[in-house]
């Protein structure tokens, strides 16, 4: 790993040509030092946690440089230095019991242990945590879907541990690592269906020496086509984990455009997608610089002229839906249309805050 970091800065010091297509798409760089700078002179703790992780970077670059490395080992070096209290973060991380995400489930009494759990199932449904905690109804319609199409009788309630890796935390996320394999081959899974982009390719890179197969849920539910009701226009904001090979933002788009939904697509879409202002954290360490992310991102959805945004990362959905921009548009997730089950996102963030403040 350090040898590869050491050869992707020396690239970047030897190949950036600090032309500023990196910081004009990026608020982080553009009130930061360019890329080659900060490989020359070093990363600082605050650029460290001042990064979302979102790639873009890399995406403009005319040369495919990536300067996010750098800002994920500094992050390690900083957990490795005790240069942060990782306790502090323990309220957002999946291997600590009470965690903010357990505590919402329990505080609104939502419970999965309902479901049919066959353990001769080889196929099991993965929500991600942020779907089976802020969209239960979205979750369970979900479920009930595979289990008809694909006889799918088990659903996993665990993180996929993106918060520890991206935190730096890196044996803490070995070791959650090796939770998740042992759990998911110790049950017999054969197959995962997954419906969060987080998800897929992070555990598609876990599990892939164990033959475990991972599907996103537009694979293989029937969604509906042709449509002949009065649709709404919608946009869409696309995820940053699927900024390259663009696995959901193909599907997603075929799927509405069958369902007979008009697509208006913003100016910054696919590759040049911009943060929805919750990737690498950084709503925890920059909330500025996440609400302006947030916003820039409104605006440019209400100049597509669009009544509703909607997302296939619930993440990017609630970050959209806590702002009130004092228009006609709603934030939607894409299932929600495309199952048919309406669910308001608009207070869920306070309603989390709720909890902590009795």
């Amino acid at each position: 790993m350090e040898n590869n970091l050491k050869k992707e800065t020396e690239k970047i010091i030897s190949e950036c040509q600090e032309c500023g297509l990196c910081s004009n798409g990026c608020n982080f760089l553009a009130e930061s030092a360019s890329p080659a700078e900060m490989a020359r002179r070093g990363i600082t703790l605050e650029e460290a946690y001042g990064c979302a992780l979102c790639a873009k970077c890399k995406a403009v670059c005319p040369f495919g440089l990536s300067p996010q490395p750098m800002f994920q080992a500094r992050r390690v070096k900083a957990i490795q230095n005790q240069e942060l209290d990782q306790e502090e973060f323990n309220y957002f991380m999946p291997d600590y019991e009470e965690n903010v995400m357990n505590v919402y489930r329990q505080y609104y009494h939502i419970d999965y242990r309902d479901l049919e759990i066959d353990e001769s199932s080889d196929t099991y449904f993965f929500p991600g945590c942020t779907l089976m905690t802020y969209s239960p109804k979205l979750t369970r319609e979900i479920y009930s879907r595979l289990h008809k199409k694909l006889g799918c009788r088990g659903i996993l309630t665990e993180c996929c541990g993106l918060p520890l890796h991206q935190m730096g935390l890196t044996d803490r996320a070995q070791r959650y690592t090796d939770f998740l394999i042992e759990k998911i081959t110790g049950h017999g899974i054969k197959r995962l269906i997954t419906a969060c982009p987080n998800c897929y390719y992070l555990l598609r890179e876990t599990l892939k020496s164990t033959g475990v197969e991972i599907l996103t849920i537009y694979e293989v539910v029937d969604f509906p086509d042709n449509s002949q009701g009065n649709l709404p226009k919608c946009t869409i904001h696309d995820s940053c984990p699927d900024r390259f090979e663009g696995i959901f933002a193909r599907q997603t788009r075929a799927a509405l455009k069958n369902y007979g939904v008009e697509i208006v697509e913003m100016a910054n879409i696919l590759q040049d997608s911009p943060c929805c202002g919750s990737g690498g954290q950084i709503s925890h360490f920059r909330p500025d610089l996440a609400d302006k992310l947030v916003h820039n991102r409104l605006e440019e959805a209400k100049h597509t002229g669009a009544q509703i945004l909607v997302s296939y990362c619930l993440s990017c959905v609630l970050n959209f839906a806590r702002i009130d921009i004092d228009s006609e548009l709603t934030v939607r997730h894409v299932l929600n249309l495309l199952l048919g089950v309406d669910e308001d996102y608009t207070d869920v963030k306070k309603q989390a805050a709720k909890i902590f403040a009795e």
